[in-house]
């Protein structure tokens, strides 16, 4: 459970005028609560071959490819799977209202700790429910409810799972790239209050206009049932707010992201058959060397492991619990690299977090005296905590807790932000960092709701980046 930093607080200097002046919180800083759940500082590496010793990829049985789908279908090893159209070779549009950096990786990573050597988000009890889209194209649907519910229990620690099928039910198309902008910024509903109804969701596809593919025997081009809509707005859960579109699929940037607690969206173009083989506890998919041209299929990176031979990724499925080892199975970064083609990161919100998880923000521009930095949590002015990063609710980050590169801040380890301090030659964006997060001073040309010639901002670890999404800034991982 981490820290959230959806929009941040500022700072304003003090030729703001004393009448802007925040509150200053002057007690002591806490200790950071207990782990609500034991460590592990080297959790056992699965049993995965290298590259070169790789099964043979699955082969469908004869006959299993029938043209039924707009976008063809991949046996998953006990059935057809449809798929989502590709042909630009994208299915999320990369770029559309997504949050980007101000201050390059590359720039605030030159003090961060080694990585773990094993990352995987269900040993911290962090992964939702493994979903099944049956024989719907739905997996973008299924990807994000998927992303939205990990980022819901790491806010308050307990399973929420969010209705794929109001997702879905804003875009319902398996050929356009509208899925996440369709859904970013709105509200949630959860599962229970529109449960999955593969009959229903592939009424609301389009009927077929020349092309392959078939209408279904329920019908096509249906309309929403506004009975459905009304009973699952009734109870909201959760806002999707922001999405981050990664601008390469490598482990440079893939790492990270898993380090500091987020789950990845995936998409990938896919052989006929997708089926994990290997050992029961260390399922993995065998690489492939042929793909679909025009087809591809959306998944969520849930961990990684590092070894001599490479890296592998931790990919949660939504073809049901009998896929894989419980509906995951891992991937070696040779077969990401050959057949990825975005990798997107969403984060979610909820409505209302039950007391113990991590703390919502306070937004608004503020004024500190000098010296002070905004608490990265309740916006107040407080002092920084002894390793340089701003206090968090509070709290400072207190040593042995967690394994090198992790810190503890809301009773769970997570990603430390960079040690140091330094300056963007490019923005003049200025920041000083400790392993509980980073304080930016932000000049007004990169902030232009700042009130004087620069602002502050605190961002707390694991989402200490400064970036900008929809005009305005926020802190994400």
């Amino acid at each position: 459970m981490t820290a959230s930093c959806k929009t941040a607080p500022f700072a304003a200097p003090e030729d703001a005028g004393p009448a802007a002046l925040a509150s200053v919180d002057r007690a002591a800083a806490r200790p950071p609560p207990p782990l609500r759940a034991p460590h592990l500082l080297a959790p056992a590496l699965p049993d995965l071959p290298e590259l070169a010793a790789h099964d043979a990829p699955g082969v469908a049985p004869p006959g299993s490819k029938p043209d039924d789908h707009p976008c063809g279908s991949v046996w998953s090893g006990t059935g057809l799977v449809p798929l989502m159209c590709t042909k630009s070779s994208l299915l999320f549009g990369v770029g559309e209202a997504g949050a980007v950096v101000i201050v390059p990786d590359a720039k605030m990573h030159a003090s961060l700790p080694p990585l773990p050597a094993v990352v995987d988000h269900r040993l911290e009890g962090s992964e939702g429910p493994v979903r099944d889209q049956k024989s719907s194209p739905a997996c973008t649907a299924f990807a994000i409810a998927t992303a939205i519910d990990h980022a819901l229990l790491r806010w308050i620690g307990k399973a929420s799972a969010v209705s794929s099928m109001q997702l879905w039910s804003r875009y319902r198309t398996p050929l356009e790239k509208s899925a996440i902008v369709s859904n970013l910024g709105l509200s949630l509903g959860g599962e229970a209050e529109w449960p999955w109804n593969v009959t229903e969701a592939n009424g609301w596809i389009s009927c077929p206009v020349g092309g392959r593919g078939k209408p279904p025997a329920a019908g096509c081009g249906l309309p929403v049932s506004e009975a459905h809509r009304h009973k699952v707005e009734a109870k909201l859960v959760a806002t999707l707010t922001h999405v981050e579109y990664l601008t390469d699929v490598d482990a440079a940037t893939l790492t990270p992201k898993l380090a500091a607690g987020q789950d990845i969206i995936l998409t990938l173009l896919l052989p006929d058959a997708f089926m994990p083989k290997g050992k029961v506890g260390a399922r993995y998919l065998p690489h492939y060397t042929k793909a679909g041209l025009d087809a591809g299929h959306a998944v969520v990176v849930a961990g990684y492991v590092r070894f001599a031979h490479g890296t592998y990724y931790l990919l949660h499925n939504s073809w049901g619990p009998s896929w894989g080892d419980g509906g995951y199975a891992w991937m070696h970064e040779a077969t990401v690299k050959a057949w990825a083609r975005e990798a997107v990161v969403v984060d979610a919100e909820p409505k209302l977090p039950d007391s113990g998880g991590r703390p919502k923000r306070v937004r608004g521009e503020l004024t500190c005296e000098a010296g002070l930095v905004p608490d990265s949590i309740r916006g107040a002015c407080t002092a920084p905590c002894a390793d340089g990063s701003p206090r968090h609710d509070g709290v400072c980050p207190a040593a042995g807790q967690c394994a090198a590169g992790l810190v503890n801040l809301t009773g769970a380890c997570v990603l430390a932000s960079p040690s140091g301090s330094g300056v963007d030659a490019d923005t003049l964006v200025r920041w000083t960092c400790g392993a509980g997060g980073c304080a930016y001073t932000v000049p007004r040309t990169i902030d232009k709701q700042c009130t004087g010639n620069s602002c502050l901002v605190s961002c707390p670890a694991p989402d200490f980046h400064l970036a900008r999404a929809n005009g305005q800034l926020t802190c994400i991982e």
